[in-house]
């Protein structure tokens, strides 16, 4: 079972008449509980819904901006400490209650937990309960599948089908803000938790030299530069400050360099290779000369961290 409160933080002020302390409490409460009704007006899928949750969300990250017109850190505070002891509670009165429960995360938000099918009415009785305390509600769903690194990177699938990627598992309409580098990874990672799909023929069969780049920038006193190795001369070419690339078998070190100090930093440690990719040229894939073995030693490591392979003395005991 997954259970997510509705518009939490926003809630949580509204339902117990809190406002940051130099603004009138009534009228901020009446125009707070204003954009949240106009906002479930509007179909999740609709901009204008992301709009009115920015607005909503910001208000209460405002107020812990020492910058902001409306910073109050006790309203803050009121806000993120009830909200995780509310939390705290359900979970407590949902784990004392359901016998075999097994509390698996708790986010910002909301609770993943499973239990015996027997007791999802009583699952139900419990956070119905929790919401006439509370004053607040519960959205849940129930998912077949849930493939946890922690709280803030999983996979989840619900029993319709639907899934869900948060963190380094998404890979699907990405925001402008959110970094695409290597979206190869998670949706090799997806296909193999969800679809049963070996990663090798995942990228055998995915070609996109997009989903094999990754993108970087720096500010301020660095610059990029690339060394690379050519008819046995060693050249340096100095980079743009954003750049583009993939890592390749034959390719170049690029590296960060502090035009001050004359610190640098690799931006791929070790023995990887990169080539710059600002510029796209389509070639036959065999002429990128793309790495694969650095992919998959990334899939793997992921895979590896969300389902250990058992030791031999644990094989043995098995």
């Amino acid at each position: 079972m997954t259970s997510d409160v509705v518009s939490y933080y926003p809630n949580l002020a509204i339902r117990n008449g809190w406002s940051p302390a130099h603004i009138p409490k009534k009228e901020f409460c009446e125009q707070y509980e204003w954009f949240f009704d106009e906002r479930r007006k509007i179909n999740k899928k609709d901009i204008m819904n992301y709009v009115y949750k920015i607005i909503l969300n910001s208000t209460f990250g405002l107020s812990i901006d020492k910058n902001s017109f409306l910073y109050d850190p006790q309203f803050g505070m009121q806000i993120t400490i009830n909200g995780q002891l509310s939390l705290m509670m359900l979970y407590e009165m949902l784990a004392e209650s359901i016998p075999g429960c097994v509390p698996l995360m708790q986010n910002t938000d909301g609770i993943e937990m499973i239990i015996p099918d027997e007791y999802k009415k009583k699952y139900l009785e419990i956070c119905a309960e929790w919401e006439k305390i509370t004053n607040l509600q519960l959205e849940h769903d129930e998912y077949s599948k849930l493939i946890l690194a922690d709280v803030n990177n999983y996979i989840a699938v619900n029993k319709t089908g639907k899934y869900k990627c948060k963190g380094r598992f998404e890979f699907e309409d990405l925001a402008l803000h959110k970094n695409k580098s290597f979206l190869i990874i998670p949706k090799a990672l997806f296909n193999y938790f969800v679809n049963d799909v070996p990663p090798e023929r995942f990228l055998l069969e995915n070609r996109n030299i997009f989903d094999y780049c990754a993108g970087v920038k720096i500010k301020g006193d660095w610059a990029f530069h690339e060394t690379c190795v050519e008819n046995g001369e060693l050249l340096q070419t100095e980079l743009q400050k954003t750049i583009r690339y993939f890592i390749s078998d034959s390719g170049c070190k690029i590296v960060k360099v502090n035009k001050t100090d004359k610190r640098q930093i690799q931006i791929e440690a070790g023995k990887w290779m990169q080539t710059e990719f600002n510029q796209f040229v389509e070639l036959p894939w065999n002429e990128y000369d793309v790495n694969d073995e650095y992919y998959l030693d990334k899939i793997y490591k992921e895979i590896d961290n969300i389902q250990p392979k058992p030791s031999p003395q644990m094989q043995l005991n098995f």
